[in-house]
Parts: structure tokens; sequence; C-alpha cells
């Protein structure tokens, strides 16, 4: 059964050695389960109703989605399926209302899924494919469904909530304030680049400021770092 398989591949998940593997099979899980061939996974915050693309898998393989930042109110469709919390199918009559470069070439429809962490939306997933595809209520219901598992899985990560910064998340923001780069924080932390941008939105998104600068100046002011 499907409920099965999500919960043996939500499992996967949380046993993953690193938050960027955890990420992939995030995302690897709406092409195994699902059959999807394009998926896109974002962050979301609920304070400024931003999107922010984390990785997306194709055919071509994974790349990553870091230079793209959207205020999801200038999509509808997807700010809709954030605000009914559930998943949505764009479709042709809807598409054209995101604008091309956020689809991926996906012309026809695609859809929507928010990550959920009890009442708020943490994330969400675009999902299209090469071929056309069958939207049934079973399909929304079972994404919705991973959906919610995805949102528990990362809501420390993910959540635009004014919880306490991790020890992570403060050791990247006093090394930004000395002036290291994303690289030279990646290498003395022993983690990935990417991770380190994580830990940088996270962090920035704790704080409730909108870039690096205003986190460092925020944690300052707020004596976190010195």
């Amino acid at each position: 059964m499907l409920s099965t398989a999500i919960k043996k591949q939500i499992h996967t998940i949380e046993s993953a050695r690193s938050h960027d593997e955890k990420q992939i099979l995030a995302v690897r899980g709406f092409m195994d389960l699902f059959q999807f061939s394009r998926v896109g996974l974002y962050f979301y915050s609920p304070l400024s109703k931003i999107g922010e693309g984390i990785l997306r898998i194709d055919k071509q393989g994974v790349s990553s989605l870091r230079e793209w930042r959207e205020d999801v109110r200038n999509m509808p469709p997807i700010y809709t399926a954030i605000q009914e919390r559930k998943p949505k199918h764009v479709d042709s009559q809807l598409i054209h209302q995101i604008p091309e470069k956020f689809t991926n070439g996906i012309k026809t429809e695609l859809l929507v899924v928010p990550l959920i962490h009890v009442s708020h939306v943490v994330g969400y997933a675009c999902m299209g494919s090469t071929d056309t595809f069958t939207v049934r209520d079973n399909l929304l219901y079972s994404l919705g469904i991973y959906g919610q598992h995805l949102g528990q899985v990362f809501k420390d990560d993910y959540s635009g909530d004014s919880k306490k910064l991790s020890k992570r998340e403060i050791e990247v923001l006093q090394k930004m304030s000395w002036g290291e780069s994303t690289k030279e924080m990646a290498v003395t932390l022993g983690i990935s680049e990417f991770t380190v941008q994580d830990y940088v939105r996270s962090a920035n998104r704790k704080l409730g400021v909108l870039n690096r600068v205003q986190g460092v100046a925020e944690a300052l002011r707020r004596r976190i770092i010195q």
C-alpha cells in the first residue's frame, strides 16, 4: 500500500546522515512514490511570504535552486495551496499565473504540495511530468500525507517562527560577523556550502530579518553573538 511506502520513505529520510541527503531523499520520494519526473523543493516563510528554492531533481539530475527567491503572493496558485494547506492541481488554465522561469519548462500542468507542521506551512514542493498525468482525489490525499510527514521532518530547518537559535546557527552568525565567506565556514565547520546557506537562512528567518547583514546586526543587538 502507498501509506506503507510513505512511512518507509519517511523513515529513510529521518535516518539520513546529513542535512543535504535528507533534502534529496525528500524530493526523490515524490518521484519514486508518485512517479513524477520533475520536482522542486522550497522553503516558505509565513512572516515574509517569501519562497526560497532549495533543490530540483529531474532527468538531468540534481540542481540547486538557491538563487530562486520570490514573494509567493505573486504566484496565486502556489499561494492558494499554502493558504488552504492542501495540495493544489495547477492546470493549463492556471499555470500562466506562474512565471515561466519558475515552472522549469512545464507549460501544461503541475502540482503544488505544502509541507505542513501542525497548522503552519514551512515549505512546499512543485512537481510535474514530461507526460500527462491524471489527478484524482486519492493522489492529492496521499501527496498531502507525504507533505505533512515532510513538514514534521523539516520543521526546525524551515520554520519561520521565533524559536531559539540552534548552536550551529549561532556559530554561523558569529563567523559571518568576522567576515568569513560561505566557503570558509563550510571548511571550518566540516559541512557543505549548501548546508551553511541553509543555516544562514534559518537563522535569518528566526531573527525576522531579510539578509545576512541584517542578521548579524540583529544578533549583535540581542547579544546572541559578540
